[in-house]
């Protein structure tokens, strides 16, 4: 599992066809508004930052304010540890 520790990331994840969602992780230095617009027609659902917190697991939180979307954070935590492990639960 990486370590966002000393370098949180943002993050928005999509909803593809047939419900399904992804998300998709990106440096800092970057806008939720750029990337979601890059990746037009896909529809963001959630948007935030993620981060290893104390005890090492993964985090998100917080809420995009170029998007004006909050994130899930039980929600999104599961989809990227889950993308992270290689599809593994």
């Amino acid at each position: 599992m990486p370590d966002f520790a000393d370098r949180p990331m943002k993050y928005i994840v999509f909803a593809a066809s047939g419900g399904a969602e992804a998300p998709v992780l990106f440096p800092h230095s970057f806008t939720h508004s750029w990337v979601a617009g890059e990746l037009r027609p896909l529809k963001a659902v959630s948007a935030g930052f993620v981060e290893t917190d104390a005890a090492g697991q993964i985090r998100c939180y917080g809420h995009s304010s170029s998007l004006n979307l909050p994130s899930r954070p039980e929600v999104d935590t599961a989809l990227v540890r889950a993308h992270l492990d290689g599809g593994k639960d």
